[in-house]
C-alpha cells in the first residue's frame, strides 16, 4: 500500500504550470458559469453554436472522404450532406434549435412521468417476492408527478425550458470550476512544500 507520503511525491512531480493552467481554467469555467446563470438563453445559443460548428467540421470530413476515397463514397457523400445542413440550420437558428431539442425532451420526460406515476401506484401481488414498499410507491409517485408537471411546463412555455437548459449548464460549470480551482491549489501547495515538512510527517507516521 502506498503512503501518504508517497502520494505527496507524485503530486510534486507535476510541473507548477499544470496547477496554474488548471486554476486558469477553473476561472475561465466560473466565469463563463456566472454568465450562464445570468443569461441563461445566450449560453444555450452558444452551446449550440460551437455544437453545430463541429458538426459542420464532422460533415465536411465525410464529404472530402467520400470524394477522394473510393470505398462507401456515397454513403460518405450523403450522410456529410445532411450533417451539413443540419449544422447549417442550426447555425442559422440557434435559438429556435434549442427549443426544438427542449420541446422533445418535455415531451420524452412526460412519458417517462407517466410511466413512474403509474408504476408507483400498480401493486404487483407476486409470490415469494417481495413488492416495493409504500415509501417507495410514494416516491414514484411524487417523482411522477413532478416530471410530469415540468414536462407540462416546458412544453407550455418553450423558453422557460431553454432558460432552465442554460440554468443548468451553467451550475454544472460552476461546480467543475470549483473542484478544478481546488484541485490546482491544492496541487500548488503541495508543490511548494518544504521536504523538511515531509520528513516530519514520515517521522511522525513511523
Amino acid at each position: 500500500m502506498k503512503t501518504e507520503h508517497e502520494h505527496i511525491v507524485v503530486d510534486k512531480k507535476s510541473p507548477t504550470w499544470v496547477w496554474a493552467l488548471q486554476i486558469g481554467i477553473a476561472a475561465v469555467a466560473i466565469g463563463l458559469s456566472i454568465s450562464s446563470i445570468i443569461y441563461p438563453v445566450y449560453a444555450v445559443a452558444a452551446t449550440f453554436t460551437v455544437a453545430a460548428i463541429i458538426l459542420l467540421l464532422f460533415g465536411i470530413e465525410h464529404v472530402v472522404t467520400g470524394v477522394f476515397v473510393k470505398g462507401s463514397r456515397l454513403v460518405h457523400l450523403g450522410l456529410g450532406g445532411l450533417i451539413i445542413i443540419l449544422s447549417s440550420i442550426i447555425l442559422a437558428y440557434p435559438i429556435a434549435s434549442a427549443t426544438l431539442v427542449v420541446w422533445l425532451a418535455a415531451i420524452a420526460l412526460l412519458f417517462t412521468g407517466i410511466a413512474s406515476i403509474i408504476s408507483g401506484l400498480r401493486v404487483r401481488r407476486v409470490e415469494n417476492r417481495r413488492v416495493p414498499g409504500r415509501a417507495s410507491r410514494a416516491l414514484s409517485v411524487a417523482a411522477g408527478g413532478l416530471a410530469v408537471a415540468l414536462s407540462v411546463s416546458i412544453m407550455a412555455s418553450p423558453t422557460f425550458g431553454v432558460q432552465l437548459a442554460g440554468f443548468v449548464i451553467g451550475i454544472a460549470l460552476l461546480v467543475y470550476g470549483i473542484r478544478l480551482f481546488v484541485t490546482g491549489v491544492s496541487g500548488l501547495r503541495l508543490r511548494h512544500a518544504t521536504p523538511a515538512t515531509a520528513s516530519s510527517s514520515d517521522t511522525m507516521a513511523a
